[in-house]
């Protein structure tokens, strides 16, 4: 059962809660959001604004689970787990729109927790839109110029984050690497402007694979790499298994009408205990390799060896 959804709207200057009416707290819940506001200072990284503000509200409204979706920035964080009553918050600042929060709970949420709740989330809305501006100024730095993508760069930074998450956490994390096959053919014989146009096509049939908590980069060259977190060996195998169906069961065409057949070849790897980021992206080119040694157009996983 679901309460239902609430708008948490932050107006210049004021601030307004749940159907526009003012937001009150208790002394309790009141120095509770300063405790708040000075810990959210601490970081312009969008997961962890969250994780702050998860670990705060916990304190004073007990919770079993904590969702943030903001799907424009491909942006979730999940916390805890799936419980029967929900509160949802769509997040508003001005004009800006930052995204949804739910709160989770087996039992009920009382009126006092949902007022608290709200107030507390209203003290989130400067500090999360400060750090999604950061991220997208980041992702302009970090963002392939040929196919919209993350590049390299973005590439080494999110796996030393997420390598660092999934111990933390006790989550998996999977890697899916792939190239594509005999691109160095579609550049001699079409040229490099339609090797643009194949890379693209890649990277978008690549992305409609993939979750919104899925990362994906142009590793360099006609390289890719998907970062899965919440995901082991046998979940990469099906991920990699789905890009390369999509990309070999759809034709690139070019601006121009070129029509090119294109397929790619994948190695997939799951972290191990106490594995340093190099090394599993390691293990994924090894089963790349073996992928390309085995004929093309097919997926690999990393042994244990």
């Amino acid at each position: 059962m679901s309460a239902s959804p609430f708008r948490v709207v932050v107006p210049e200057p004021a601030m307004a809660g749940r159907h526009h009416a003012p937001v009150t707290a208790g002394e309790g819940v009141r120095e509770a959001a300063i405790g708040l506001l000075a810990a959210l200072q601490t970081t312009l990284e969008a997961e962890r604004v969250i994780a702050i503000f998860a670990d705060h509200l916990m304190q004073v409204v007990p919770h079993d689970g904590l969702v943030y979706v903001n799907e424009a920035e491909r942006l979730a964080v999940r916390r805890g787990r799936r419980a029967r009553h929900t509160a949802s918050y769509r997040l508003t600042l001005g004009m800006h729109a930052l995204g949804e929060l739910t709160l989770q709970r087996d039992r009920r949420f009382t009126e006092d927790e949902l007022a608290a709740a709200e107030y507390l989330t209203c003290h989130l809305m400067y500090p999360l839109r400060n750090a999604l501006l950061y991220r997208q100024a980041m992702r302009s730095a970090h963002e392939d110029p040929v196919t919209g993508i993350q590049n390299r760069a973005a590439l080494e930074r999110a796996l030393r984050r997420e390598v660092e998450l999934a111990r933390r956490h006790g989550t998996r994390l999977a890697v899916v690497l792939f190239d594509i096959d005999h691109f160095k053919t579609v550049n001699d014989r079409f040229g490099h402007l339609h090797g643009d146009c194949v890379l693209r096509f890649v990277a978008q049939r690549a992305a409609a694979c993939t979750r919104t908590t899925d990362m994906l980069f142009r590793y360099g060259g006609e390289e890719f790499v998907a970062l899965l977190s919440n995901t082991g060996a046998a979940g990469g195998v099906r991920v990699a298994a789905r890009i390369r169906r999509a990309i070999e069961d759809g034709i690139c065409e070019c601006d121009d009408g070129t029509r090119v057949q294109v397929t790619v070849s994948l190695g997939v790897a799951e972290l191990r205990q106490d594995e340093t980021p190099e090394s599993l992206l390691g293990r994924a080119d090894r089963a790349l390799y073996q992928a390309k040694a085995s004929g093309r157009n097919c997926v690999r996983l990393a042994g244990e060896a």
